[in-house]
């Protein structure tokens, strides 16, 4: 008993100290107000019907609860008189607008709450002076505007709340300066776009809700500068299209929350659409009307450990579609549309051995309608049947169509089912709603369902350009035809066209051209049709792609020619041509020269000229100039002159003159004409050279007869003339006689003359030589002599007789 009075002595103890110091907790100060309770630095005014902040506040309060009152204004010197404020509940009143003075002073507030209000705009700087506060809530408002800046001021806020507005876009601008922002959800609002680079100002975001919203793409730059995000929340959306990559910045995302959209297609015939979710642990794909998936579906989600189905009436899974996921531990699948034939043996292989089980039920063939896929064995699992749509033809991979003519697409399948087939036609991913579209499906043997569409594209434009898909579905599946991709090509047009200029030799030559088309056309230069430009080897030229301009620097007459501007692309090609004319000044090609002729003979004087104006080219002799004559002749557009006949006055300086717009200049070539030699001169030189040849010859005949007589005779017959001087004295009756001499007498015996003028011998084509020999008798003996005899010849027909007399002459003198 003593242990137990003691015992309840301690506990009335214990409890009159408790009382006491709840007694003087829950004690009103004396300078709260009496229409609300203090506890503490903590003031509740809430749901008191008030219309305004109650000056009389204390200015001790840390905590002040105002929600569920009737305010509608807020004065910018309600909360002067309180400076130590750190939260402000302002929930469920009438407040319709924020003036930027609002809670000026109040530089210690973390946390303000102002939802289920009337807001309807927030304007820029509207809580700049809440340096300090971190939370930030405004749901359930009618907020339908955020300015630019609207949150700038508050760095240091790390949430905020925006869910259940109408906010349309995400924005850069009233995303400014929330650099500290970790937290944001704006579910429940009517966001169908995010800008590009919303998120650059707010790169630390951990949690990001974007759920119950109208957004029905993600591009690729969708969740750019989110390096840091690790859960989003994108359920219950209109999201039709992933790009590809669209995730690739969010490295360190671990949950993902993507049910309740429409994009069955990524899962069905996307392509690494999940690449970048390297972290990725969580993954809720629920309701998303998936109805068969691709064994690519989940190509970079290595990490995933949880991946959600459901909802979903999944008529076939490709064999091995989980390699991708190694590390999944729980797979949520309800199906009751299975098509249960020999392509999904695997999957009951495969959750054997998982040891996992889920609602997995046969729909096809009908004899297994109803029947878990893992009760059912193997062995009945057969393709005999193929139920789900296979394409017979479908479109060309690649379509090059005219901007303005009309395209048909056009795409046919087949099944074994008799089940209605419907025809889709995507573009980029995307639906084509309201588009020219015929199909036609029939009946073969009540059995098989054979059926064609076609998409007819009017007036192709620019915006028909892109990747084209048919897809065909029935109750069993869906299949995709390959991506069709479209260019609209447009011929190209000249925009800039290169003109027709003259420039002078040394400057810079500026040709313009450019095109567009599509695609855009590649611009390319001919010169003369060809590819060689010299001022290119010469590394003159210049082309400056921004500006669609061609230069040629230091320009030269072999620049000058027909330059052609190529716009060419996959539509044709377009040419433009300009000329170019290089303009110099006046020269010589080749220096003149001096010329040297004998009078009589023709001269021809050259002035090769170069220039541009083509120069005017005067001649002039000794400063005067020079006309045509009947002996000065000029030809080759007067680069050459011609004098016949010269004569000694032609002797002179010859100037040759160019001169156009530029310039002038000239050179000259000195003509000496020597005299030529008259008929006097020639004739004399003409007798003193027979006379020479005359004089020489007799020269010649003395040295041989010389020469003949101081040799010892050797003659033919061993006769010989004995003392001639006796002889003649002692003879009184000399005869003559002529005797023809043998052929074989040496070449130097004086019976033979060849008559070339410079030897012993005569033509015989002159002169017909008497052979002979001299035979002086005596006592009536012959005897041989070698004594010279001057005879007559016997002329021929080339040297007659002039007269009758002159040969009368001649035989009395042989008589």
């Amino acid at each position: 008993m003593t242990v137990i009075s003691k015992m309840v002595g301690v506990y009335f103890r214990c409890l009159f100290v408790i009382l006491m110091v709840a007694g003087s907790l829950l004690a009103k100060p004396k300078d709260c107000p009496e229409i609300c309770q203090c506890l503490g630095k903590f003031v509740d005014c809430s749901s008191r019907n008030l219309d305004r902040i109650l000056p009389s506040v204390p200015k001790w309060a840390t905590h002040l609860d105002l929600h569920n009152n009737s305010i509608q204004n807020i004065g910018k010197n309600d909360s002067k008189n309180l400076p130590s404020l750190t939260e402000l509940k302002l929930n469920k009143n009438n407040i319709k607008t924020i003036p930027k003075d609002f809670l000026k002073n109040q530089e210690h507030l973390k946390i303000l709450e102002l939802n289920r209000n009337r807001l309807k705009v927030i304007e820029a700087l509207s809580f700049q002076h809440l340096v300090h506060l971190k939370a930030l809530k405004l749901k359930r408002n009618q907020i339908l505007e955020l300015s630019d800046g609207a949150f700038y001021g508050p760095h240091k806020i790390e949430k905020l709340l925006l869910d259940y507005n109408n906010i349309r876009v995400i924005s850069k601008g009233w995303l400014y300066g929330l650099t500290d922002l970790k937290e944001l959800t704006v579910s429940h609002n009517n966001i169908s776009a995010i800008d590009n680079e919303s998120w650059e100002f707010c790169k630390h975001i951990t949690f990001l809700d974007l759920s119950y919203n109208r957004l029905e793409t993600l591009e690729v730059d969708t969740f750019k500068h989110l390096n840091d995000l690790q859960k989003l929340v994108l359920n219950n959306n209109n999201i039709r299209y992933i790009k590809e990559n669209a995730f690739q910045d969010l490295k360190k995302l671990k949950i993902l929350h993507l049910h309740n959209n429409k994009i069955w297609w990524t899962i069905e015939d996307g392509q690494a659409v999940f690449i970048g979710l390297n972290d990725l642990t969580k993954f809720n794909l629920a309701g998303n009307d998936i109805k068969s998936i691709n064994k690519n579906a989940f190509v970079g989600l290595k990490n995933v450990t949880y991946l959600n189905l459901s909802n979903n009436n999944i008529t076939s899974i490709q064999k091995d579609a989980f390699n991708e996921v190694p590390l999944l531990k729980e797979l949520l699948i309800n199906t009751t549309s299975l098509i249960c034939d020999c392509n999904i043996r695997w999957l009951q292989d495969w959750v054997s051995a998982k040891g996992w089980n889920f609602n997995a039920q046969c729909a096809f063939p009908e004899k297994l309608q109803g029947f878990s896929l893992f009760n059912v064995s193997s062995s009945i699992l057969t393709c005999n049947e193929l139920p789900k749509p296979r394409l017979t033809k479908e479109p060309d991979v690649e379509i090059m169509a005219l901007k303005g003519e009309n395209v048909s697409l056009n795409c046919e399948a087949m099944s074994s089912s008799n089940s209605i087939m419907t025809f889709q036609w995507k573009k980029d991913n995307m639906e084509i709603i309201n588009a020219d579209i015929t199909h036609n499906s029939t009946v073969v043997d009540n059995k098989t369902m054979i059926g064609n569409s076609q998409l007819n594209l009017r007036w192709v434009n620019n915006s028909n350009a892109g990747k084209y898909q048919c897809v065909v579905s029935n109750k069993f599946g869906t299949t995709y035809s390959n991506k069709s991709t479209m260019s609209v090509l447009v011929f190209p047009k000249f925009i800039k066209r290169p003109q027709n200029i003259t420039v002078t030799a040394g400057e810079t030559a500026r040709l313009e051209c450019a095109a567009n088309g599509e695609p855009q056309p590649e611009i390319g230069w001919k010169k003369d049709g060809g590819n060689d430009f010299p001022a290119a080897r010469e590394r003159r030229m210049e082309y400056m792609t921004n500006d669609d301009v061609f230069f040629i620097l230091n320009a030269k007459e072999s620049d000058m020619g027909v330059y052609s501007c190529t716009a060419h692309n996959a539509a044709g090609t377009n040419v433009a041509n300009a000329s170019l004319i290089i303009n110099d000044k006046p020269s010589f090609v080749k220096s003149m020269e001096d010329k040297e002729v004998i009078a009589g003979n023709i001269v021809a004087l050259q002035c090769m000229a170069s220039g541009r104006p083509k120069p005017n080219i005067s001649w002039l002799k000794d400063g005067a100039a020079i006309r045509a004559t009947e002996r000065h002749f000029f030809t080759a557009e007067d680069q050459l002159m011609i004098i016949v006949d010269t004569t000694v006055s032609d002797s002179g300086i010859y100037q040759c003159h160019l001169a156009n717009s530029l310039g002038e200049v000239s050179e000259h070539s000195r003509l000496v004409v020597k005299p030529g030699e008259t008929y006097n001169n020639i004739m004399g030189i003409i007798i003193i050279t027979v006379v020479c040849c005359a004089v020489l010859t007799s020269i010649v005949w003395v040295v041989i007869i010389y020469q003949t007589r101081k040799r010892p005779a050797m003659p033919p017959h061993p006769v010989e003339l004995n003392e001639m001087a006796d002889y003649r004295d002692n003879l009184t009756q000399p005869t003559l006689q002529l005797r023809h001499c043998p052929d074989n007498l040496s070449e130097h015996s004086s019976c033979k003359d060849s008559g070339t003028g410079d030897s012993a011998k005569r033509s015989s084509d002159d002169l017909v030589p008497e052979e002979f020999m001299v035979i002086i008798s005596e006592n009536g003996e012959m005897v041989p002599s070698h004594a010279p005899l001057l005879h007559y010849p016997r002329s021929t027909n080339h040297d007659r007789a002039n007269n009758e007399s002159d040969i009368s002459v001649v035989q009395s003198d042989r008589d």
